[in-house]
């Protein structure tokens, strides 16, 4: 099955099960203890040093790392955490940082997927001027936005965002589910994405392979006893080796994988734009486009019905317009296979 609608080939059971028994064959490999050591204590090590940070931390799941994330960056007490009003944090996290981590979010509505120096500076300046005592105490920057189609934040906005925060002593937090996969699209390096920030997160699960998990990655001074954190809240998994030699893994084959999915895809692309099926990227996109149908299908239902019997995932629509993704399972089928397969979505 080609994915139209996910970041990664997703594996089956069988198929992670097969992968994992290849990766651990030599008997090499060496189980973590509730997090600690073995297997996730190289990964970590490994994904630091791709993101150009001193330390990474491995979590089961991206919420509670970034909760632990704003915790380290904001302080324990009540501070003001500035967010993008369509991120992640804002609507998809059920507002633990309030719930759990007594912090307020302030979601800022930017143009696209970010906002802009001027619109922290502002409420910079609403915090100063509160009558009771309020301070921003992190900026939170999620890119590239799941839901605003895989848009980029953009690095000219997150430097001069950097310049105020650097000014005003407010850290920095990248929300970077599908960082590398930006980086990726855009050919900065992982560590130049990662340098404004305090702490980094990425995700393990959605585009290298793992069953689960994320890693925090930042100074050491700030993560080396975050295990502790990690498992009060409930985040201390008996072992984590399974995920980390996953992704370890695929790691280390990305950047020549997406190099061809990316040339792979530009192909297809180029092919589809003679009709009657049509693409257009976004403004700072990374591996999401619009699709345009030359007329919505009868029911979203109807869609991925069509879709399943061209051997193709879709996103469930009744629109003529749909928001795909290109991944690693399009190099499956030559360009030409998959045009076909894609323009059949319209008869």
């Amino acid at each position: 099955m080609i994915s139209l609608a996910d970041d990664a080939a997703l594996l089956s059971p069988a198929e992670m099960a097969q992968r994992l028994a290849e990766l651990t064959a030599d008997g090499q490999t060496v189980s973590d203890y509730y997090g600690n050591g073995g297997a996730v204590e190289a990964f970590e090590s490994q994904i630091a040093k791709h993101l150009g940070k001193e330390r990474a931390v491995m979590f089961p799941t991206g919420t509670l790392a970034n909760l632990c994330a704003i915790r380290r960056l904001a302080g324990p007490d009540n501070a003001r955490v500035l967010v993008h009003r369509d991120g992640h944090f804002f609507n998809d996290a059920g507002d633990n940082l309030a719930a759990l981590g007594r912090f307020t979010m302030v979601p800022v509505a930017g143009e696209g997927a970010g906002f802009d120096a001027d619109d922290v500076q502002r409420e910079i300046d609403r915090a100063a001027s509160a009558r009771v005592a309020a301070r921003i105490g992190c900026i939170a920057v999620e890119s590239p936005s799941r839901r605003i189609d895989g848009r980029q934040f953009g690095a000219g906005r997150i430097a001069e965002i950097a310049d105020v925060a650097e000014a005003n002593g407010i850290p920095m937090f990248l929300d970077g589910a599908r960082m590398l996969i930006e980086c990726a699209v855009t050919g900065q390096s992982p560590a130049d994405m990662a340098a404004p920030f305090g702490l980094v997160y990425t995700s393990l699960y959605k585009y290298l392979d793992a069953p689960f998990g994320c890693v925090l990655a930042g100074p050491a001074a700030m993560l080396d006893d975050l295990y502790h954190e990690r498992r009060g809240y409930g985040g201390g998994l008996w072992q984590m080796w399974p995920s980390a030699v996953i992704a370890a893994d695929k790691l280390e084959r990305f950047d020549t994988l997406w190099r061809d999915v990316i040339a792979h895809a530009g192909a297809v692309f180029d092919q589809l734009q003679d009709g009657p099926v049509t693409v257009t990227p976004f403004e700072d996109g990374t591996n999401a486009v619009r699709l345009t149908l030359p007329q919505a299908p009868v029911s979203s239902e109807a869609l991925l019905e069509k879709a399943a019997s061209l051997g193709l995932r879709v996103p469930a629509s009744a629109s003529a317009q749909i928001t795909i993704k290109f991944n690693e399972s399009w190099l499956t089928a030559s360009p030409a296979e998959l045009v076909d397969k894609i323009r059949g979505l319209a008869t």
